[in-house]
């Protein structure tokens, strides 16, 4: 990941939380504000289903079967 460039004059936004970012839907109305959120959803939905639908690496899937064949074991015994 890229270093960020040093800002010498400090932070642009000294607020704590989200202060320092913005979408930039300050002008939007209440409703314009619901129906960009609601769209920001769909496509973070559109995203992470698309990542779901991945198989898993070889190494994960290697792993999982490691721990299902340990708890098999310990499951027949009292």
């Amino acid at each position: 990941m890229p270093k960020r460039p040093h800002e010498p004059d400090g932070p642009r936004h000294p607020h704590k939380g989200n202060a320092g970012w913005s979408i930039g839907s300050n002008g939007l109305t209440e409703a314009g504000q619901s129906e960009l959120l609601k769209h920001l959803g769909r496509q973070l939905q559109d995203n992470y289903e698309n990542i779901l639908r991945e198989p898993a690496p070889d190494r994960l899937r290697r792993l999982v079967e490691k721990l299902k064949e340990s708890g098999d074991s310990s499951d027949d015994e009292p």
